[in-house]
């Protein structure tokens, strides 16, 4: 389902978006959605990052909040070099996760 958002956004951003929309053989809204798609998971992934590492949330949360598969985050932290902060109890609390799924 799709639902219609209006916002006003600068001349050479349209242009852009006009460019690609005709490099790609498609039409404008095709190309914002794809683009705001790639963003929005990007500032997910982002914020999940920042709240791993101010300790706020397990590694499982931040990768429910990343919206990607534990492993797939856990890959990411480990490309950034990010340290893996896991206990236990993190542990015990992803497993029974895992389990509630199957």
């Amino acid at each position: 389902m799709y639902e219609n958002v209006g916002t006003r956004i600068p001349e050479d951003l349209v242009k852009d978006i006009e460019y690609l929309s005709h490099e790609e053989h498609t039409n404008k809204s095709k190309v914002i959605r794809e683009l705001l798609v790639v963003a929005v998971k990007k500032r997910l992934l982002d914020l999940a990052l920042k709240k791993y590492l101010d300790g706020k949330i397990s590694l499982g949360r931040a990768a429910e909040l990343a919206q990607l598969p534990l492993i797939d985050f856990m890959k990411t932290i480990a490309e950034r070099k990010i340290p893996i902060h896991y206990s236990i109890d993190s542990l015990e609390e992803d497993f029974k996760k895992a389990a509630k799924k199957r």
